[in-house]
């Protein structure tokens, strides 16, 4: 049997809207596996963010922090963290233009100022857990990926080190990542523990940190949901997030 990966983008791709789990979407993935397909998230979500979907549908694989880190049957087989130097370049431009930023581990969010209003919207839009308020953990820590909160007129006025990605996932927020990391890097390397050949991934997603892994996978499917410029990427598109896109993605690749 060729070993097959279907990787899912968690937000408006594996969850609805209101951030729940479709039962159309639990029983395509426990059918995946039943079929002896590998199944995995790639998420800008940390593990701590990621672990309530983990659990729920009991997964073994996850690449986490937009690429940044890998896991195998629940080993971490990848790592890319950003450096010290770097991020607190960042950390000083924000203090100059009153942005706020946060620093990711694996396990945690850790920002470097008491949140704004419009800060906590935006991360309740994903329901992310906690902030731990340490002005300087990224000087004493490994930092996987970095979140900042500003609309993209201020972009001009920041560094933009040639290490980092800046990758917008808000109309108020963006996600910093290792230049040289993607999602696709992350897949790549989870698939690659697993003994799959890229032409037998599927990848399932919806906003621009999709981008990389639907046009890398063997099959990329853009959600109903995504935007125009996703969409043109993709090799199908299945209906959004909220009607079955994933049991109708799947189904359209011929894998359900």
């Amino acid at each position: 049997m060729v070993a097959r990966l279907a990787v899912f983008d968690i937000d408006d791709t594996l969850l609805a809207r209101n951030k729940q789990l479709l039962p159309s979407t639990i029983e395509s993935i426990q059918a995946l596996r039943d079929d002896g397909i590998h199944v995995a998230i790639a998420t800008g979500r940390n593990l701590a963010m990621a672990r309530p979907v983990i659990d729920a549908l009991q997964l073994q694989d996850y690449v986490l922090c937009n690429g940044s880190a890998a896991f195998a049957g629940r080993q971490q087989i990848h790592q890319h963290t950003l450096s010290k130097d770097n991020v607190g370049k960042l950390v000083a431009a924000a203090d100059e233009q009153n942005i706020d930023i946060v620093v990711e581990s694996l396990d945690g969010l850790h920002i470097h100022t008491h949140p704004s209003t419009t800060t906590r919207q935006v991360l309740n839009t994903f329901r992310a857990p906690e902030l731990d308020y340490a002005p300087d953990y990224y000087q004493h820590h490994d930092v996987y990926q970095a979140m900042m909160f500003y609309p993209d007129v201020q972009n001009r006025l920041l560094p933009h080190p040639d290490e980092f990605s800046f990758v917008r996932f808000h109309e108020r927020g963006v996600d910093i990542i290792p230049k040289a990391g993607s999602k696709a890097q992350g897949i790549a390397k989870l698939a690659a523990a697993l003994n799959v050949d890229s032409s037998n991934v599927a990848a399932f997603g919806d906003n621009d940190n999709d981008r990389e892994m639907i046009q890398s996978a063997g099959i990329g499917v853009a959600m109903g949901n995504a935007k125009a410029e996703i969409k043109a990427l993709a090799d199908i598109t299945t209906t959004d997030c909220d009607h079955d896109g994933i049991a109708n993605g799947l189904k359209k690749i011929g894998w359900l």
